[in-house]
């Protein structure tokens, strides 16, 4: 009973040291992923910003200089 109970128990040590050996470059190459996607996200947002439209200048004619109230207007005639 003792040798299947060790055998048992060896195994699966075994298993996990196999699995532990899969997840571990995983988590590396998972690290490396999230680095690019925080670069890729810096990107894209800057392209946005710089790609929005630009203010153009408009040509508006200068108004004439006041010349003070004109009382025809007061008056609402």
């Amino acid at each position: 009973m003792n040798e299947l109970v060790n055998s048992t128990t060896k195994k699966l040590a075994e298993r996990d040291e196999n699995l532990e050996d899969m997840v571990l470059p995983m988590k590396k190459e998972i690290e490396e992923l999230k680095g690019e996607l925080t670069i890729y996200k810096a990107t894209l947002s800057n392209r946005m910003l710089s790609s929005r439209q630009k203010q153009q200048a408009m040509d508006v004619p200068k108004s004439e200089k006041f010349k003070g109230p004109q009382m025809r207007n007061m008056v609402g005639t």
